[in-house]
């Protein structure tokens, strides 16, 4: 007894539950008893159940689910194949047995083959083998629903992953692909099962393939030629012999990747670029602010008037540098915005040689302007940036060359046009006679990033597009594929112009003289030394440090009233921020005036809070320099 129930444990095992149900559909009674005998069941581990029919079978599968099916072929109604297939379809999860009194082998190997897990013949068996046959059949059956269920999440992975999945031939023939590759590909994956993977490549794939061969695994990336022209790279990681001699490349598109990583590498220059431009600039400026101070004083002091003449020679030299550094920091993007009546007539006579040597000698160029258009009001480095991105942008568009057209003129708008409201415009419009655009590409080309060049950064218009909302205008764009493109700048008129274009007078002369005391401080020599000179012909007391340091020092020991901190930002030792936040502290009635040879927003970078007034760009003239001195200081005594 207990080597039977050790038995009925052990047919148990595989299903790890507290009971094993077997269903027995047999109509011969007397084999009925024999086989529930050769079971010794019912028991606590093995419940047994016999049915004779094939209807009560059926009608018992509906409602329950038995771990193993002990199924006579020949019934009361049905035999022979017919009562299996029926059984089997009924139950595809149970252990399923074949007992019959027949030894028909060719019978025997259809079932097996079809889903059952043995067949026995009738009165070849004992209850030890019975046993032995059952815990087989279910280990089988519970091998068989694993492998299924692998299989399955096999082919759903297959199915449903994002990359592009191939299995081919040695000879590089697809024997399987999934919609993803097939999507990739831009064909069929009936189309693609049965071709070469190399067909739709580049050139130098086959090359690349011939390698593969001789590896067991490799990664790398191919050019994709799609019928429809377009241009794919596809990064691959290849596995050989997945099979017998069949192998496994997993494909994805990376070319937005690499778009983007791309931009991102140029967006980085541009950047470096535009640092190494802020550099250039603090640096020349300071140069340009030396000579231009001295030629002042020249100018200031000289008694002939033929040194006068050389000196404003000098002083309208360095004035031409300065207007230098400004283009140079609109292509670095760095400049301060600094509001001012401009003459877009005036501002394009200045930049149209730098267009000329902007656009290739393929290129014509036209440039027309209206007269007395009126002023706008606008940052002029920021207005030539505008002029000259949307001159290169054209010239991309015409790698072959062909004509671009800047134009200048007056537009009153009755606000009938949407993106124009009602109003008196000066329009500035750039066109040309290259590739065009299609629709869906003009309705993003002002997304930063966004760009159909390969070199192409993409902020070039999305740069143009904030400064003419920035400057309070509107912009346009017409384009047709190869019709060229038209973009048109529309900035308010804020003043009228009804005198011929001509230099600005000099200022009228205003009372620059003080006898205030100034702290100016300045890390560059000459220029402090030439500053000290003029400041001190007005009557100013000047003290003066070469850095924040020696100025804290001063204003520490000095006993007086310093009226005025003038002081450049970025200094050695200690910068300009920590040099205000002391003078605050310690003299609080001390009006402070920061100086720098930067182009970007240095102040507020460097974290010091100022109105914009009490900032002056480098290179100044020192009648610049006096006159927003006594700016702030009748300001305040007012």
């Amino acid at each position: 007894m207990d080597a039977d129930v050790k038995m009925s444990t052990l047919v148990a095992e595989p299903r790890q539950t507290a009971g094993l149900t077997v269903l027995l559909i047999e109509d011969n009674p007397v084999d009925a008893r024999m086989i529930s005998a050769l079971l010794k069941a019912p028991s606590s581990v093995l419940q047994f159940r016999n049915v004779a029919r094939l209807a009560d079978a059926l009608k018992l599968l509906r409602m329950e689910d038995p771990d193993v099916i002990l199924l006579d072929l020949n019934l009361e109604d049905s035999a022979g194949y017919q009562t299996f297939y029926t059984v089997r379809q009924a139950s595809s999860r149970a252990a399923l047995l074949v007992l019959s009194g027949s030894d028909d082998e060719e019978l025997a190997i259809r079932t097996v083959r079809e889903g059952a897990q043995d067949y026995l013949v009738k009165g070849s068996f004992d209850g030890k083998l019975l046993k032995r046959a059952i815990r087989y059949a279910l280990e089988r059956k519970r091998a068989e629903e694993a492998l299924r269920q692998s299989e399955a999440t096999v082919r759903a992975i297959f199915e449903n992953s994002l990359d592009g999945i191939v299995i081919f031939d040695s000879d590089g023939i697809c024997v399987e692909v999934n919609a993803a590759a097939a999507s990739l590909m831009d064909v069929h994956r009936a189309d693609l099962a049965g071709h070469r993977l190399c067909d739709y490549c580049q050139e130098g794939f086959k090359e690349e393939w011939k390698r593969l061969q001789k590896c067991d695994a490799a990664r790398g990336q191919f050019w994709l030629q799609l019928r429809n022209g377009e241009r794919r790279l596809v990064d691959y990681c290849f596995t050989a012999n997945i099979l017998p001699g069949q192998h496994l490349a997993m494909l994805r598109d990376i070319t937005e990747q690499q778009s983007l990583e791309e931009r991102l590498r140029q967006s980085q220059k541009m950047e470096a670029v535009g640092r190494l431009a802020g550099g250039v600039a603090h640096d020349f400026n300071n140069i340009l602010g030396i000579i231009s101070g001295y030629a002042e004083l020249l100018q200031l002091n000289s008694q002939r008037e033929d040194e006068r003449g050389r000196a404003e020679k000098i002083i309208g030299a360095t004035e031409k540098a300065s207007s230098l550094t400004r283009q140079l920091l609109a292509f670095g993007r760095k400049q301060v915005m600094t509001l001012q009546l401009l003459d877009l007539a005036h501002v394009m006579q200045g930049l149209s040689s730098m267009v000329d040597c902007l656009m290739s000698a393929e290129v014509q160029i036209n440039i027309q302007a209206e007269e007395h258009l009126g002023f706008v009001r606008a940052d002029q480095s920021q207005v030539e940036q505008v002029i000259m991105n949307l001159a290169t942008n054209a010239r991309e568009a015409m790698p072959e060359g062909g004509t671009l057209s800047i134009t200048i003129a007056s537009c009153q708008s009755l606000g009938n046009q949407p993106e124009l409201p009602a109003g008196e415009y000066v329009r500035l419009t750039v066109s040309d006679t290259g590739t065009g655009m299609l629709p869906e590409v003009q309705s993003r080309i002002f997304e930063p990033f966004f760009t159909t060049k390969r070199t192409g950064s993409g902020l070039g218009l999305s740069t143009v597009y904030g400064i003419v909302k920035q400057s309070g205008g509107y912009i346009t764009v017409e384009s047709q594929p190869q019709r060229g493109s038209t973009f048109n700048v529309y900035l308010p008129v804020v003043a009228a112009n009804t005198m011929p274009v001509a230099p600005l007078p000099a200022p009228a002369a205003v009372d620059v003289s003080g006898d205030e005391t100034i702290l100016l401080v300045d890390n560059e020599d000459d220029l402090r030394s030439a500053a000290t000179e003029y400041l001190e012909s007005c009557g100013y007391r000047v003290l003066t440090a070469a850095d924040g340091k020696e100025a804290i020092d001063i204003s520490d020991k000095y006993d007086g009233v310093i009226s005025l901190l003038i002081s450049d930002i970025v200094m050695p030792k200690m910068n300009g921020r920590g040099l205000v936040e002391h003078i605050r502290k310690t003299r609080p009635e001390t009006r402070i005036l920061m100086i720098s040879g930067y182009a970007d927003d240095v102040v507020s970078r460097h974290g010091i809070s100022l109105e914009p007034a009490c900032f002056l760009q480098k290179p100044f003239t020192f009648h610049a320099l006096s006159a927003k001195i006594r700016t702030i200081l009748d300001k305040d005594s007012n």
